[in-house]
């Protein structure tokens, strides 16, 4: 799998520039001080426009409160390590449909983020930040590449008069499809169930 250092230079490469970034951390060019001012936001963007396979964990949420209001039975503490909440899980376990999804909100208490929900004993699914390149799926990897191209276009081709960074972005959408359509072919969700309606009808 690539660097990150790999990454921010196919970056350049997207917009048409030549220089080859050696060392990140300590290099003082336009391209390396534009790659790390963007790298690590693009990717968190990246990371949170899918449930990625290689980033979704599960965690029991903390208990923070019963009855926090009217509306909600429990308050969980949001984990510190959820970079995108996804669901929680509910009695219907992985036959889960559209109307067993168990409710919640997300809140903010005083600046500490909380959880309503009214499931006890809350199982959460959500993504986390990958930061090591090698564990990203190779697609996930070049859509990154892409997008961090159409954030630094402008620092690194003074202003960007030929476009390139729209080019960068239309690659991007494109690779972020893809990249979407083979993370949900690496799996084999359950069969759904037939809807109320569709049981009545034939029975």
């Amino acid at each position: 799998m690539p660097s990150i250092v790999a990454l921010c230079n196919l970056a350049l490469s997207h917009v048409g520039n030549s220089v080859e970034i050696q060392n990140l951390d300590t290099e003082n060019t336009s391209e390396a001080n534009a790659c790390r001012r963007f790298f690590e936001q693009t990717r968190d963007e990246v990371l949170r426009d899918f449930p990625w396979p290689f980033a979704r964990t599960y965690a029991t949420l903390a208990l923070v409160e019963t009855d926090p209001t009217v509306e909600w039975g429990y308050s969980y503490r949001y984990p510190t390590d959820c970079l995108m909440f996804g669901r929680i899980l509910g009695p219907a376990g992985r036959n889960e449909t559209r109307t067993t999804r168990v409710p919640y909100q997300l809140v903010n208490d005083s600046g500490t983020p909380l959880v309503y929900t009214d499931m006890v004993d809350a199982v959460a699914e959500y993504q986390v930040r990958v930061e090591d390149p090698t564990f990203w799926a190779p697609d996930f990897s070049q859509a990154v590449a892409a997008k961090l191209g159409y954030y630094i276009a402008p620092r690194v081709t003074g202003g960007d008069p030929t476009k390139l960074g729209d080019r960068a972005k239309a690659l991007y959408l494109e690779l972020i499809e893809r990249a979407k359509d083979n993370a949900l072919n690496e799996e084999q969700p359950d069969e759904l169930p037939d809807s109320e309606f569709i049981s009545m009808r034939d029975s």
